[in-house]
């Protein structure tokens, strides 16, 4: 299953009826924060697929993307696959509902992988938009990675996470990693991942 995966930078070519003709084979869009609730609509209107997404740390408190689903501290099936996610960033200012400390974001992991558990499904499609600790990550405090999620890979072991947050140019960064049992990849600005070989 092809899944076009968006994050932090509204890319022309993908705001505009091509999508449609390019993406055609899509079933599944995710969003990965720091993205206008309207280009996620306007994507999801010319697919007409589902839509699961997570806000970023510069989304509004009350972010929400009509037609989509947000997937934010929960998980659900979709086209037959268990997604889940957590959105946010390291916290960097005192306010802001996206941020967290990384305690808070292990409180967060921690409820969401017992909430699956139960839901008898283990985790296929892990959605953030800050990457692991030491994963894809910067070195500032704003674009540090969750220690938090590294723990929630160990122990969940999803298939595939995917992130955004951190800003890369593909040819002089690594965008794709394995950690534990998981692919982690960074889908700034875009990107079309297969399900079945998410290499």
């Amino acid at each position: 299953m092809k899944v076009l995966a968006l994050s932090d930078e509204v890319v022309p070519f993908i705001y505009s009826p091509a999508v449609r003709e390019r993406f055609a084979d899509v079933r599944l869009i995710v969003g990965c924060g720091d993205l206008p609730s309207e280009y996620l609509e306007y994507v999801v209107t010319q697919l007409n697929v589902p839509l699961a997404y997570v806000p970023g740390n510069h989304d509004a408190d009350d972010f929400v993307v009509q037609g989509g689903l947000s997937v934010d501290g929960r998980w659900m099936k979709l086209n037959g696959i268990a997604v889940a996610g957590l959105g946010g960033s390291q916290r960097y200012k005192p306010v802001g509902k996206h941020q967290y400390t990384d305690q808070e974001m292990l409180g967060r992991a921690a409820r969401l992988l017992l909430t699956s558990r139960i839901g008898g499904r283990r985790v296929d499609l892990f959605i953030s938009h800050a990457p692991p600790l030491g994963v894809h990550d910067g070195p500032d405090a704003v674009h540090a990675g969750f220690q938090a999620f590294n723990t929630f890979l160990r122990t969940g072991q999803p298939r595939l996470m995917l992130h955004g947050h951190t800003h890369v140019q593909r040819n002089l960064a690594t965008t794709v990693t394995r950690l534990h049992r998981t692919q982690v990849i960074n889908v700034f600005p875009y990107r079309v991942i297969d399900l079945e070989d998410p290499r």
